[in-house]
């Protein structure tokens, strides 16, 4: 019997199961696909199809509510199509970028086909979950263990909690994937943690997203202890990034004063409505996957909220980067129906499903490479050995940049010369409805805040009136220039200086405060605005002295300086970025602000995916080979110096 995808309906079955010739609402591209019996004549095969689920479905066990994030298939759009037999073919990485923009046109209307097409629901028998005693252990009505696949905890009055083994693509029992923990499970969590032998531990939702519970909180504030019946639970160290948050957790045996340290990688920024930037997601796996200990085999913890959607998303992008390692395809679709062998709905919307192949795409495009300083070091100075200018290892990393940089700002981020509305995009419209002008910008994450950075361009004096308040409306405390003050016409307009020492532009008044041009040029002012209960602000402008071009031998000096300037003045506000046009310059102090913070926290660095990730939100920063030059050899000037100082201090 030949074996293939089949679409089918109720209202067209035959009671012998034969289909008619023509079935009017298939979809173009499963046109004439079909089975065909010994005889040769054409069968529909329609498998017990378990009952669909509902709205009542998936109320959450806790509050009643339906949880969108985790939502099951409440109804499928492209009626009862069914993966059979017949497996996907494998993707080979060099058409995955072809796959994926064919996938997306029509509203990405090939993943949703293609997601609908992998089986979903209870499938296998989970009656475990379903005793009376372990119901209030679920988190979720409609979210249960597979009976054969789940971790049958030990010691215990109860064995049960809601998780399950997944297998890796060629090593079994390589992942647990669980539901978040509820305060009744926490004990049981910290369990099986030690039973399992796990030592990482991906946690992919917030405790509240919303209004919503979404996990409780297994671990205690930072140097404090918890309780958790066998367990005392302490947090060690930690770390604060833009998107994720790294703890190192001891945890002692009470009975046996035994001790193992857990490393918790919590990814903060998933959308409670949508799915995490790829780029960003990828960044994130980097950092778990070079942080494993390397002769660890106990399995890889992974949770989220009902412990299937985002879940089963990070699971399917981690074994299949492993693959794409070894093999040059992949298959995503049939990974994702392996998972579901061990745990209902892994993978729970066709968004996520999509997230999997561009993240995976990414990490095909440019895998992400992080250096020790002096691996950093070497790495240039070798380049500037006997090598022409056209090929070196600088050039080769730009010219990769601007290769996937189209790619992304086309197809992923909307800009503001679009016009289109965009999360990270400011347009601040002026409050006065007889002007048109506006100050538009877009926010940057820092390496350790989300929109910690603000780019836009330098106002024209009529629109300075906006710029003063797009400052205060963000609380900023520090705006940098990336031109002298004296090419920027209109800064005369609000500047003070020594010999006028305030401005007017009504309905604000700026107060110069105190003005230092020894190096960079350096102004605190006051800013008050009239007839308001408005604060006076206090914010310190800092601009270089000079132009800032390869060619200048202060460039580096400056451009070093304002960074300097910038991060020991930050406030609670966004420190905004200017030049002439909103990208020049502006990405090469966004680039050497992350870097730098990078190098204090983990002491390496990775300027490739820094740079890439400020190209995602505007595609002209870094766009010149003398702007990634300048990155380069600023923080290599920086790594010296501080080197430099390290051997003194020492000696």
């Amino acid at each position: 019997m030949r074996c293939a995808v089949v679409l089918t309906a109720d209202q067209f079955a035959v009671s012998d199961g034969t289909v008619p010739a023509a079935v009017t609402n298939a979809s173009h591209r499963y046109e004439n696909i079909e089975l065909e019996d010994q005889k040769g004549e054409s069968i529909s095969i329609k498998p017990p199809r378990k009952q669909g689920c509902t709205v009542e479905k998936i109320k959450d066990c806790d509050n009643g509510d339906i949880d969108v994030d985790e939502k099951i298939h409440m109804e499928n759009p492209y009626g009862d199509l069914y993966l059979n037999v017949e497996a996907m073919k494998d993707i080979s990485l060099s058409n995955l970028w072809n796959i994926i923009v064919e996938n997306s046109k029509n509203e990405n209307d090939g993943f949703k086909k293609e997601y609908a097409a992998l089986l979903y629901g209870e499938r296998y028998p989970c009656e475990i979950g379903k005793h009376p005693e372990n119901i209030p252990k679920n988190r979720f009505k409609t979210t249960f263990p597979y009976d054969h696949s789940r971790i049958v905890l030990e010691n215990q009055a109860s064995d049960y909690i809601n998780a399950n083994f997944i297998d890796g693509l060629h090593r079994k029992d390589e992942y647990i994937a669980t539901q978040g923990p509820k305060p009744s499970t926490v004990d049981d969590f910290w369990l099986m943690i030690w039973q399992e032998n796990v030592v990482q531990v991906i946690m992919l939702t917030n405790l509240k997203e919303g209004t919503r519970k979404k996990c409780a909180r297994y671990w205690p504030d930072l140097n404090a202890d918890k309780d958790c019946a066998f367990f005392i639970i302490n947090t060690l160290k930690e770390k604060q990034y833009a998107n994720y948050v790294i703890r190192k957790i001891l945890m002692t045996d009470k009975k046996e004063n035994e001790t193992r340290t857990i490393t918790q990688y919590h990814y903060i920024t998933w959308p409670d409505h949508g799915v995490p930037d790829p780029l960003c997601l990828l960044l994130f796996h980097n950092h778990v996957t070079r942080t494993k200990p390397s002769t660890h085999k106990g399995p890889t913890l992974v949770h989220c909220s009902a412990g299937i959607g985002r879940t089963g998303t990070y699971i399917a992008i981690d074994a299949l980067h492993k693959e794409m390692q070894q093999e040059n395809k992949i298959n995503i679709a049939e990974y994702v129906k392996k998972m579901r062998e061990k745990r209902m709905n892994m993978v729970q919307t066709d968004e996520q499903y999509k997230t999997i192949f561009l993240t995976l795409y990414e990490m095909s495009e440019a895998p992400v490479t992080v250096q020790k300083p002096t691996e950093y070091i070497e790495k240039l100075e070798t380049a500037k050995l006997d090598t022409p200018a056209n090929v070196t290892t600088l050039r080769f990393d730009f010219q990769k940049l601007m290769s996937v940089r189209p790619r992304q700002g086309n197809e992923y981020y909307k800009m503001v010369s679009e016009g289109e509305g965009y999360e990270n995009v400011i347009i601040r419209t002026s409050s006065d409805p007889n002007r048109k002008s506006n100050i538009d910008g877009i926010f940057i994450h820092s390496f350790t805040n989300q929109n910690a950075l603000i780019v836009t361009h330098c106002p024209p004096a009529d629109d300075v009136v906006d710029f003063l308040g797009l400052i205060t409306d963000y609380d900023s405390e520090v705006v940098v220039f990336m031109e002298p003050l004296n090419s920027i016409e209109s800064t005369d307009t609000w500047i003070p200086t020594p010999s006028r020492s305030s401005k007017s532009v009504p309905p604000f008044t700026i107060q110069l405060q105190q003005e230092n041009t020894k190096e960079n040029n350096l102004h605190k002012v006051e800013i008050t605005k009239e007839n308001t209960e408005f604060k006076p602000r206090m914010v310190h402008l800092a601009a270089p002295t000079h132009d800032l071009t390869s060619k200048n031998t202060q460039t580096v000096s400056q451009i070093l300086g304002l960074v300097s300037f910038a991060q020991n003045r930050m406030g609670e506000g966004p420190i905004i970025v200017v030049s002439k046009d909103g990208a020049a310059l502006c990405g090469v102090f966004c680039a050497l602000y992350n870097l730098i913070q990078q190098l204090t926290m983990d002491e390496e660095i990775d300027v490739f995916s820094v740079v890439r990730l400020l190209q995602t939100r505007r595609p002209e920063l870094c766009s010149t080979m003398e702007e990634y030059e300048m990155i380069n050899h600023a923080m290599m000037t920086f790594i010296q110096s501080r080197t430099d100082e390290i051997t003194y201090y020492n000696q």
